[in-house]
């Protein structure tokens, strides 16, 4: 696929090429009416020469006249002889000569005839020397000197009309010796002059063509990068249609690798083939329909579709956007997504069952301390700074309490145990209940309770839960004697409400009892199904269940059991299993010591938390993910800041310099043409430092301080003045709160509010704007958005400006998202997501409402 195609113009080139086959054509034509105007010059010249000759001819014929030798020549053949004939033939063959040489000159002709005139006259006068007799030669001599004086006289005329036409083609002479000098030099320079503001145009359209090039090059080869480097499916069709203008498929004119990583097919082999060849199945579930709308009606098209690869199935969120003359085609693959659902799900039902089971625990456990004679408390630690527990609070008491305190239970919720049992810290309980919770061990005490002058004695055990510890009383004053009865009942109970608690603490557990003398063991049926095994399918043991542990975990478990039987100190750990059919879990472990029928027993649960680990692995790896992400974002900012600006300062400057330079020698056309990229270079640097400003506003910054909006106003206002006073715009704002955030992106969100105001007022109406602030309760908000607080300041930034149809109020908020033409009105369409980006930064909220022609209003809810 060729990229410039796609995203380039070459209407640039175009004029350029236009505009150097214009000067060439020009510079020929130039040279053309010099060479001819040099050449008419010459001609005249060559005519006045000919002139030249014919009177000089002219002027030998008649000098002849003045020769004796000539005249006595004519003599003797007599006038009418043929030597007279050819001599005026001559003659008149001379002037018919002179007069078609300046038949394009009046003076001269008429010099001409005068001189004709003259001529005849000189023949008249030869021809007269012998034409009378006389009587005697002195007659004959007077008449001859007579007759020779007039004609003396006659040739005076002729040399005097002679000169006059040779002084005047003199005068023509000097005049096209100028006028021809004056080509001659002329010529080549024009040639050279021209020849090299050709070869200017030229070198400085190579210049630009061959930057404009290395830029394309840059450019697709980042973009290939990107396309490269993605996960999703980039592909490019244009449209096949057939005799009716009809859509019936698409030509795919570039594929990216990821085709081949999900779909095994060549990206090479695919371009050239059409899309339903490749993607049969695309007609199928009408997705080639919405391809054609997209390119028919210049819309995004988003779908989601599951096809079968190599027998697996794999779900894609496809996005369909029209570019250029087809459609670009971005698929992301949603598998694991889609497999992360159903497994949450899965997991959800498994959960919902274990709280059902909770839940009939929970009510079972309710059964058993309405039905029990002991008073069941739980109480929570209240620790000091240093972490030292320095009382109790209680969380939890049984209807037990009330026939020997007289208090309801419901009453002693949420008190602290030293107001309730003012005596613990004297008759050693509270030491008692911090060994239980920092020790981790049971702890069995009795006390005595005064009541009305009646000593009561109850024995309690308090164990340990999370932070806080249990505490189960039972009365013992009637049944001392029946001792052993009722530590065995409270033994059981011990161990039931054991298992319960670990029950509703873990989900998916199973159980096991140890007797450490006999070396007997007991696991629930579900202990036996966590390793692949029907209930009691084997005789559990410790050698036995060592089988199961993974090998590479054998030697951990058997320390963490060896220390635990030293110690008789409960000790959780995690290790790995291999079960029935092979899988390798892990299992968490917890277990404790009592004391049964004067044998040590360990008592535990198990829990399988491969799921967890796993899940905790895949959010490291996204992590890591998530940190590539950011150091590639934090490398297209300096990319952005440096190395796209670098070029496009050096356009500018160029620019400047041309228009520097030769801007008095554009044409019109060209220097629209030169405005139009002198413009289009502000747009682009605008747009390279929107953008970053955009990327730049950090989202998890924390460290806000207060700040006063109504300094961040008279900032904005004071900022603006210049467009305020231009435009008479009005601002009126009610006095603003203090907040808690960043001043300079407040300051921003401001600037950038009011100035949309400013840009997009009426023509026919004075802009004015008001600001207005009021504090509402966070239930008082229609609008719904994930509320952190209690209290917000609603801020409303009201204009009487060109507003907009309430249809486009949320796509005003998206980047490069404009409702006009970049020829109507200024910007680069990111003002407004800034505002967006800042606001929610604030964990505030912002949204846009307007009616077409009366104005818009931008409302923004920021914490109070």
């Amino acid at each position: 696929m060729d990229f410039k195609h796609v995203y380039t113009s070459s209407k640039t080139y175009i004029i350029l090429l236009i505009v150097a086959l214009g000067l060439l054509v020009f510079t020929a034509s130039i040279t053309y009416l010099q060479i001819l105007n040099m050449q008419k010059s010459s001609e005249l010249v060559k005519h006045t020469l000919q002139v030249y000759n014919a009177i000089g001819d002219l002027t030998t014929h008649y000098s002849q006249a003045e020769s004796e030798e000539f005249r006595e020549e004519l003599l003797k053949t007599g006038g009418a002889g043929m030597a007279f004939k050819n001599y005026r033939e001559e003659g008149q063959t001379i002037l018919d000569s002179l007069k078609t040489l300046t038949s394009d000159n009046k003076e001269q002709l008429a010099r001409l005839e005068s001189f004709e005139v003259l001529l005849d006259k000189l023949y008249t006068q030869l021809q007269q020397l012998d034409t009378v007799n006389f009587k005697n030669s002195e007659e004959a001599l007077s008449y001859s000197q007579s007759q020779k004086m007039k004609i003396n006289g006659t040739l005076y005329h002729l040399r005097n009309a002679k000169n006059e036409l040779l002084a005047y083609e003199q005068r023509l002479m000097q005049e096209r010796e100028v006028n021809y000098n004056s080509h001659k030099s002329l010529a080549p320079l024009t040639l050279l002059v021209l020849t090299f503001f050709a070869l200017l145009v030229f070198v400085l359209s190579f210049i630009r063509i061959y930057k404009n090039k290395r830029r394309f090059r840059k450019s697709e080869a980042f973009l290939k990068n990107v396309l490269s480097t993605t996960d999703n499916v980039v592909n490019y069709y244009e449209p096949i249609f057939n005799n009716n203008n009809d859509i019936i498929d698409f030509k795919i004119l570039y594929a990216n690798d990821c085709n081949s990583d999900y779909f095994g097919l060549e990206p090479d082999e695919m371009i050239g083939d059409s899309v339903l060849n490749v993607f049969p199945f695309l007609s199928e579930n009408g997705e080639f329909n919405k391809m054609k709308q997209c390119y028919l009606e210049q819309t995004k098209e988003i779908s989601d579709r599951q096809i079968v690869v190599q027998d697996s199935n794999m779900w894609f969120e496809s996005i369909v956007t029209p570019l250029a003359d087809g459609i670009l085609e971005t698929a992301r693959n949603t598998t694991a997504e889609e497999e992360a659902k159903e497994i949450q799900l899965a997991f959800k039902k498994r959960l919902e069952s274990q709280n059902l089971r909770l839940l009939d625990n929970r009510a079972f456990l309710g059964n058993i301390f309405k039905s029990i004679s002991h008073v069941v408390m739980h109480f929570k630690s209240i620790r000091n700074t240093k972490g030292e527990i320095v009382d109790f609070k209680i969380l939890f008491v049984n209807e037990r309490i009330n026939p020997i305190t007289g208090d309801l239970p419901e009453e002693l919720k949420n008190k602290k145990v030293s107001k309730v049992f003012p005596d613990i810290f004297k008759n050693g309980v509270f030491e008692h209940l911090v060994n239980a919770i920092e020790l981790n061990r049971p702890e069995e005490y009795e006390v005595p309770h005064e009541k009305n002058g009646k000593t009561t004695w109850f024995r309690a055990t308090a164990i340990k839960l999370g932070d806080g510890v249990t505490v189960t009383t039972r009365d013992i004053t009637e049944e001392k004697e029946k001792a052993n009865q009722l530590i065995k009942l409270n033994e059981q109970l011990v161990i039931r409400n054991s298992i319960l608690t670990d029950a509703e603490k873990i989900a998916k557990t199973g159980s096991f009892l140890w007797y450490l003398e006999s070396d007997i063991t007991e696991i629930s049926d579900n202990f036996f199904q966590m390793l692949g095994y029907k209930a009691n399918e084997f005789k559990p043991s410790p050698e036995t269940y060592k089988k199961f542990i993974h090998p590479d975990d054998l030697e951990l478990v058997t320390e963490k059991t060896k220390k635990s039987l030293t110690t008789l100190k409960p000790n959780e750990y995690t290790y790995r299993v291999v079960t029935k059919s092979g899988h390798v879990k892990y299992f968490k472990t917890n277990g404790q010591f009592i004391n049964k029928d004067d044998e040590t027993v360990m008592i535990g649960v198990v829990q399988d938390v491969t799921q967890s680990i796993e899940a905790e692995e895949k959010l490291r790896k996204s992590n890591l993910e998530l940190l590539q992400s950011n150091a590639e974002l934090e490398s297209f900012n300096r990319v952005a800041s440096h190395d796209l600006q670098e070029p496009l300062r050096k356009i500018q400057l160029f620019i400047s310099r041309i228009e520097d330079k030769e801007s008095d020698r554009f044409s019109n056309k060209s220097l629209e043409y030169f405005t139009k990229v002198k413009n289009a270079g502000k747009r682009m640097q605008s747009l390279i430092q929107n953008l970053l400003a955009y990327s730049r506003i950090d989202s998890t910054k924390t460290d806000f301080e207060t700040v006063d909006l109504n300094l961040v106003l008279e900032k904005v206002l004071d900022d603006l003045a210049t467009n305020i006073n231009e435009t008479q715009t009005s601002v009126h704002a009610d006095a603003l709160p203090e907040i808690k955030g960043v001043f300079f992106q407040m300051e921003q969100l401001f600037a950038n509010l009011i100035s949309n105001a400013i840009k997009y007022r009426s023509s026919i109406e004075t802009p004015v704007i008001h600001i207005t602030s009021e504090k509402i309760h966070a239930a008082d908000i229609p609008e719904t958005f994930l509320k952190t607080s209690k209290q917000y300041h609603k801020i409303s930034v009201m204009d009487n400006g060109i507003g907009f149809d309430v249809k486009y109020a949320d796509k005003i908020f998206e980047v490069f998202q404009r409702l006009h033409q970049k020829n109507e009105y200024s910007g680069t369409g990111i003002g407004l997501a800034i505002c967006k980006k800042i606001v929610e930064n604030h964990n505030g909220y912002i949204f846009a409402t307007a009616k077409l022609g009366t104005g818009a209003q931008f409302i923004m809810y920021l914490p109070a």
